[in-house]
């Protein structure tokens, strides 16, 4: 892997669920120590700063990702959940997930009731998340509880980089918004040593999924003249999609976003 590939590979192995940041707010302070003065705020954000004489200009990514949250445990060893950030209820059956214990991390996988069990009228229908739940292979409660898994423990999806066969396109999980935190990192190294004309800022931010809470913070202890947010698009080269909804196209350079 190259230098590129090694840092996506860090940052989105790295789980963070929002409020849940810890980890990969950890591997983010690595790579940010030798770029510059880097703080924390009281939400969790990190703030990395290149100082100088002109605008103040911040650029930003933000470090969470969706996942869920555990609040349930059934009699039969099922664990129920709530999601942590916006989830499409088709994308979740049979994925595996990682609950995050004060005893280390436990597998499972999201199921709900057979198809081969439901009457005819409910085969078709989407199933919604509260029929869901997470399967970890124990029988009762307490099995559950003895692996660690309590109410409140953050999920995320048990999803590893990977480089698929065109080796320019990567498998993983986090990519919102791990690139725009790679990019604040870039940005920063590329500074270092080539000289500009502003009081620079990157900014990794927390809980943007549940409501902008970390670029809400930031911002106000940066109290920036100008903010450029380093975030994911939406491709419009998938099956479906018209061009008037979406020419994004991957590979096909940088977006802009109004």
């Amino acid at each position: 892997m190259d230098a590129t590939e090694q840092l996506l590979q860090a940052l989105t192995d790295a789980h963070g669920v929002p409020g849940y940041e810890a980890e990969v707010r950890a591997v983010l302070r690595e790579h940010m120590a030798p770029l510059g003065e880097v703080t924390q705020d009281k939400l969790g954000s990190l703030v990395g700063h290149q100082s100088g004489d002109g605008p103040k200009v911040m650029l930003v990514g933000h470090m969470d990702e969706i996942g869920f949250i555990t609040t349930h445990i059934t009699d039969d060893g099922f664990v129920k959940f709530l999601p942590l950030g916006g989830w499409w209820d088709q994308v979740l059956l049979g994925q595996r997930v990682l609950i995050k214990t004060h005893k280390g991390d436990v597998l499972g996988v999201i199921g709900a009731k057979p198809p081969h069990l439901l009457p005819a009228d409910e085969r078709n229908k989407l199933v919604e998340k509260k029929d869901m739940y997470i399967d970890l292979g124990a029988t009762s409660r307490a099995e559950v509880m003895a692996a660690g898994v309590r109410h409140g423990d953050p999920i995320v999806p048990d999803s590893r980089f990977t480089v698929l066969a065109n080796p320019r396109t990567y498998l993983a999980k986090a990519f919102d918004n791990r690139v725009g935190c790679a990019l604040v990192i870039e940005m920063l190294r590329h500074f270092q040593t080539h000289a500009h004309p502003n009081d620079l800022y990157g900014v990794q931010t927390v809980m943007e999924e549940i409501g902008l809470r970390g670029a809400t913070t930031s911002v106000r202890a940066v109290d920036p003249d100008v903010a450029i947010i380093l975030e994911a698009d939406i491709c419009g080269d998938v099956p479906g999609i018209k061009p008037e909804q979406s020419s994004v196209k991957l590979g096909g350079g940088p977006t802009v976003m109004i």
